[in-house]
């Protein structure tokens, strides 16, 4: 048995899945990350990526973790927002307790490779930074001053 296995499989996943992405989709603090992204293709490979995580042995087919961040400036209270609502979904679907942890442990194992912060923190100067760096990283737009 896996954790897949666990939460029952292809359906249950696919089921939270779907609530977890349209809650982020939806979400007034991280949401508009999402703007340009088409949502059934981020459950997709959200599904793909949680899957593999779970054992299913399923291919993740989407770009590494730290290649699909780049060029967002995410901060430390964007990541632990996103978190908090995995969390939320998880117990909605009353995930058992085991796969839970080990899903929000895994999901904190990426943090640096989306944001440079270490905690809640929000540093915007940090964050623009990290995307600077990045080699072939297109920089976030930002609004001409007024």
């Amino acid at each position: 048995m896996t954790l897949f296995d666990d939460i029952g499989g292809e359906p249950a996943l696919r089921r939270i899945i779907d609530r977890f992405v349209d809650r982020v989709f939806d979400d007034v603090m991280i949401g508009f990350f999402f703007r340009h992204a088409r949502r059934e293709r981020i459950k997709q490979k959200e599904y793909e990526f949680a899957a593999q995580h779970l054992g299913a042995g399923t291919e993740y087919t989407g770009r590494s973790i730290a290649e699909a961040h780049r060029a967002h400036p995410i901060m430390g209270g964007q990541f632990a927002r996103r978190l908090m609502i995995l969390k939320e979904t998880l117990e909605a679907e009353q995930v058992p307790e085991h796969v839970k942890q080990h899903w929000l442990a895994h999901t904190e194992s990426q943090r640096a490779l989306v944001t440079a912060d270490q905690g809640r923190e929000c540093d915007p100067d940090r964050a623009r930074q990290r995307v600077e760096a990045l080699p072939n990283a297109p920089l976030p737009r930002r609004k001409p001053p007024e």
